[in-house]
């Protein structure tokens, strides 16, 4: 991570759905407390998420910048009420001509990566109830350099329809107990624009201003219920934990 990164990019992301690696939206606290053999229910009472993408291309370099942020209401019977919040970026710079001529690195998945810088903090997404438009700004410490931070700044606005969908399951666990769950979902296809600034001894990278990929709103309201059988341990599938 030593060499020097200045360089002024821009992100402005407008797409459709995308996975990202560099964090996951709040979720309900784990189970732990409370009645561990009787019915157990868990409320999603509202988490929102969203996620950008930007990719700019500069000679034989390309830069690559993913952001999720979200911000939960989570609450659990028996159990409090809860409210959560995180944000994450992900910053990488490949070298595209070595890539492209470099045999190892085509084995190795045809990247050659001359700079990451990741994290994560506990920092909420502002966002409107009807995902018209939502923001984040934070300070992150990058995961593995402490002495490098990230400053992140992303402003999210729905550009496509209020897309509805609700979903509902009812499962027997053979001989471990019952699951049921609804999800009530929305979700509209956003513009971002994303500024990060990397700062530290590897220099300075900054991304900001200009058009890149995907962006989404996503907002879920939902409840499981888990009914362990009696004698059963470990009954937690509104975890992925099914005993």
């Amino acid at each position: 991570m030593g060499r020097r990164l200045t360089r002024v990019l821009t992100a402005t992301a407008a797409g459709a759905a995308m996975a990202l690696a560099c964090a996951a939206p709040a979720q309900a606290s784990p189970p732990g407390s409370g009645d561990e053999h009787g019915p157990r229910m868990y409320h999603t009472i509202a988490s929102t998420h969203a996620s950008a993408v930007a990719q700019v291309v500069e000679g034989c370099e390309r830069t690559d910048v993913f952001v999720s942020s979200a911000v939960g209401h989570y609450a659990a019977q028996p159990g409090p009420a809860t409210k959560q919040g995180l944000t994450g970026v992900l910053v990488r710079v490949v070298d595209v001509c070595a890539a492209a001529g470099d045999v190892a690195a085509a084995a190795a998945g045809g990247e050659v990566v001359l700079a990451e810088y990741d994290g994560q903090v506990k920092v909420p997404l502002e966002v409107d109830p009807r995902l018209t438009a939502a923001s984040v700004t934070a300070t992150i410490p990058e995961a593995d350099e402490p002495d490098v931070t990230i400053a992140l700044a992303v402003r999210w606005t729905g550009t496509g329809e209020l897309e509805h969908s609700t979903g509902h399951s009812h499962v027997l666990i053979p001989g471990a107990g019952v699951v049921s769950s609804t999800a009530n979902d929305l979700r509209r296809v956003a513009d971002a624009v994303v500024t990060v600034e990397v700062t530290g001894p590897a220099g300075t990278l900054l991304v900001s201003d200009e058009p890149a990929d995907d962006a989404l709103l996503e907002r879920t309201r939902s409840h499981c219920i888990e009914v362990p059988r009696p004698g059963v341990e470990e009954f937690f599938p509104c975890f992925g934990f099914p005993g």
